[in-house]
């Protein structure tokens, strides 16, 4: 899971390109890697993934003292470091706890990638009544933002889900927090749309707020 969280945080425009910064050298900092790209199942796999991200963290501080950041790119990239180094400290608490549930996870990720992406789709058209209110033509912005913020709610929510009833609470505890130290709410689920997003979570859960793991990462 942290592998999709990471390039998803990571690649959506970490650093802003100037004159001075061509695309080809940001995305070179986070070379196509097929060997590395898929969620790790062993301890060592994972050695070589946080080898692959330190070089890549490396990489855009070198960019950032050539180019220079807006407060905002600089606020992400300090994301992605912190996100690096809070999974790939071995001997930490997060560490051991990700080591311990990776094969599980990775069964998720393999498994129950297509029942997510199916779940989410037909989840959205059951809100479809519910979600005729918010498209509004005079707030085009705002409502791409509380369609990717609830896609990204509703498919996170169901891995989670599956994570909890298959491999059991410790393994959803684990998926929970690297969700939350890779910050995708945080760029996907402005402040202002959070309650409303819990709202349709809750429609969905039929009353049964105990699924609605997500939830956490909304506060």
């Amino acid at each position: 899971m942290f592998v999709y969280a990471f390039i998803f945080l990571g690649l959506w425009g970490v650093l802003a390109t100037d004159e001075n910064c061509s695309d080809q050298r940001l995305h070179g900092c986070f070379p196509d890697r097929g060997d590395v790209a898929s969620f790790p199942g062993t301890e060592e796999e994972l050695r070589q993934l946080c080898s692959y991200l330190r070089n890549g963290v490396r990489c855009l501080e070198n960019v950032k003292e050539d180019c220079g950041l807006e407060s905002h790119d600089q606020e992400r990239m300090e994301i992605v470091g912190d996100f690096t180094r809070a999974i790939c400290q071995e001997g930490s608490r997060l560490y051991t706890n990700i080591v311990e549930n990776l094969a599980c996870l990775k069964e998720r990720i393999e498994n129950d990638f297509g029942l997510c992406r199916t779940m989410t789709i037909n989840n959205l058209m059951s809100l479809h009544e519910h979600l005729e209110d918010r498209r509004s033509p005079k707030s085009p912005d705002r409502l791409h933002q509380f369609y990717s913020c609830l896609y990204v709610s509703l498919e996170g929510n169901c891995f989670l889900v599956q994570a909890f009833k298959k491999c059991g609470v410790d393994a959803k505890d684990t998926a929970l927090e690297v969700l939350d130290r890779a910050g995708i709410y945080i760029e996907q689920c402005p402040t202002s749309l959070r309650l409303e997003i819990e709202e349709m979570l809750e429609i969905l859960a039929l009353g049964n707020r105990d699924d609605i793991f997500v939830k956490d990462l909304l506060v």
